[in-house]
């Protein structure tokens, strides 16, 4: 087990090292208190919106639970997730203050290591690529987790209005 888990490491290509990489310096620095723009919220839910249209491009059945999944979970996230506490919106200086979060690191990771082993499976097994769980299922879960990211996003929006709103009142 120890020499597959090996070859497979080793035949990993470099590049996917260099992604894991900046998605944990990207993670770590979320999780200290910062000050951002506000449309820097957007960064990530871009950046996993075009991971999950690179893994759900597995036809058009994988679209469609990806992108369905996505917006339902978006939705949720959007109307339950309440920001974090000390998370404020300054519409003088059109800055968001942002307490440090473990969160986008989980996600970031875990969006990571899902595509990661769903990749190695299929480099190993071919034949699964035509398989309707391998199309439906890993865009079901890369939907959930792009989803968690936009509906975040559309929360800090969400406050940014209210605290422009409340200026301008």
């Amino acid at each position: 087990m120890g020499e597959f888990i090996s070859q497979v490491l080793k035949g990993t290509p470099f590049w996917v090292w260099a992604i894991l990489v900046a998605l944990v310096v990207l993670g770590v620095k979320q999780m200290r208190p910062r000050v951002v723009t506000r449309y820097s919220v957007l960064i990530a839910p871009v950046v996993f919106l075009f991971v999950g249209l690179m893994a759900a491009g597995r036809g058009p059945t994988g679209f469609l639970a990806w992108a369905l999944t996505l917006l339902a979970t978006a939705a949720f996230t959007y109307f339950v997730w309440q920001p974090t506490a000390g998370a404020r919106y300054d519409a003088s200086a059109d800055r968001l203050n942002l307490p440090g979060s473990v969160v986008p690191m989980l996600l970031m990771l875990a969006i990571f290591l899902f595509n990661y082993v769903v990749n190695v499976v299929l480099a190993i097994h071919p034949a699964l690529r035509s398989e309707l769980t391998w199309k439906v299922g890993p865009a079901i879960v890369l939907g959930a987790l792009s989803g968690v990211f936009a509906g975040r996003a559309a929360t800090l929006f969400r406050m940014n209005r209210a605290a422009t709103n409340a200026v301008t009142a």
